[in-house]
C-alpha cells in the first residue's frame, strides 16, 4: 500500500471527509506532506461543505439571482468566505454540538411547516418580501440543522416560484445529498427538468428560450404570427384583432376589459392596443410559465409545435 504522503491530494480531499478533525489532526503529524496537506484551506472547505452544508453558495445564489431582501444577519454572516476553513469548521461544530439536538429538530419542523403556509400566501397575495423572510428563516434553520432536507426544498422552491430554475436545481439537490429519501425534492426536480425541457426543446424540438429571452426563431414565428392578425398594419392589434387572435387560439371571445388590461399590461400603443413588443412580452410570461401551452397555440396557428416550422397545406 502506498504511504498517506504519496496519495494525490484528491484522495488526500476525500479521505478527508470521512475523518475527525482530531484524525486529521492526529494524521497531520505523521509526516511533513500529510501535515502540509490536512493544514490545506481547500480540504477543509470541502469538508465544511460536506459536513454542514455550503451555506455561502447558498447565499450567494440568493443575492446573485434574486431582488430579495435578506436578514441583515445572514449578509454580515455569509457575504464573505473564512479565510481560515478549518477554524470556520470548528466553530460550527462546537455549536451544532452545543446545541439541544431533540429541540432543534422539533423546532426546524416546526418552522418548515409554518413556511410552507408562508409560501401559501405569497401565492395567494404576491408579497414578494414573505419570500425573503422565508428564506432568511431557512438559512438560519440550516446554520444550527444542516441536515434538514425540508429547508433546501422550500429554497429550492422559493428559487423556482422566480423562476431561477437552474439555481433550485443547484438546492435541490443539496437537499438529496444530506437525506436522499426525502421524496418532495424528486417531484420538484423532475418538474423543473420537464420546464428546462420546454425552453432548450430536444433533439426533436427547437428551443423556445434562449438565457432568459425568447429564441430567435420563436421570436420570428410569433412575429409572423402577430402580422397575420395586424390587418391595418399599424404594429399594433386594436380590440377585433387581437380578440380575432384569442378566439383562433382557444375558441373564446374575451371581454373587452381583458383585451385593455393586455395592452397595459405587456405594452400598448396612445389607443391602448396591443403592441407588437407587447404580444412578445405576453409570450414571454406565458413561456416562462409553461412552455407546453406556447407549443400548443404554436400548433393551433398551423406551425409544427416541435420543429416550430410552418405546416405544410395539405
Amino acid at each position: 500500500m502506498a504511504p498517506l504522503d504519496s496519495l494525490p491530494l484528491a484522495a488526500r480531499q476525500l479521505l478527508a471527509l470521512y475523518l475527525s478533525p482530531a484524525d486529521l489532526d492526529s494524521l497531520a503529524l505523521s509526516s511533513k506532506a500529510c501535515q502540509s496537506a490536512y493544514n490545506n484551506n481547500a480540504i477543509w472547505k470541502s469538508k465544511a461543505a460536506n459536513d454542514f452544508g455550503d451555506l455561502f453558495l447558498v447565499y450567494q445564489l440568493f443575492h446573485s439571482a434574486t431582488a430579495l431582501t435578506l436578514a441583515p444577519d445572514l449578509d454580515a454572516k455569509y457575504t464573505t468566505e473564512p479565510g481560515n476553513w478549518r477554524h470556520y469548521y470548528l466553530k460550527r461544530e462546537q455549536s451544532i454540538d452545543n446545541a439541544d439536538n431533540d429541540a432543534l429538530v422539533d423546532q426546524a419542523n416546526k418552522e418548515f411547516l409554518e413556511a410552507q403556509e408562508y409560501l401559501k400566501s405569497f401565492q395567494e397575495g404576491g408579497n414578494i418580501q414573505v419570500l425573503g423572510n422565508v428564506a432568511s428563516k431557512m438559512m438560519w434553520i440550516l446554520d444550527l440543522c444542516p441536515a434538514h432536507a425540508g429547508c433546501y426544498y422550500i429554497l429550492g422552491f422559493i428559487l423556482f416560484v422566480l423562476n431561477h430554475l437552474e439555481e433550485a436545481l443547484v438546492l435541490l439537490e443539496m437537499g438529496k445529498n444530506v437525506d436522499p429519501e426525502f421524496g418532495p425534492i424528486g417531484g420538484m426536480e423532475r418538474e423543473i427538468q420537464n420546464i428546462l425541457s420546454g425552453y432548450r426543446g430536444t433533439k426533436d424540438e427547437a428551443p423556445l428560450m434562449e438565457g432568459e429571452s425568447l429564441s430567435r426563431q420563436l421570436k420570428a414565428v410569433l412575429l409572423e404570427l402577430f402580422q397575420s392578425f395586424d390587418k391595418d398594419r399599424d404594429g399594433a392589434l386594436r380590440p377585433e384583432e387581437l380578440d380575432a387572435f384569442i378566439y383562433a387560439t382557444n375558441g373564446l371571445h374575451p371581454p373587452e376589459p381583458f383585451l385593455r388590461q393586455m395592452g397595459q399590461k405587456f405594452g400598448s400603443n396612445a389607443q391602448g392596443w396591443l403592441t407588437q413588443d407587447g404580444f412578445l412580452g405576453f409570450y414571454l410570461e406565458q413561456t416562462l410559465d409553461d412552455p407546453s401551452e406556447t407549443r400548443n397555440d404554436l400548433g393551433v396557428h398551423g406551425y409544427d409545435p416541435y420543429s416550430l416550422n410552418k405546416k405544410m397545406e395539405e
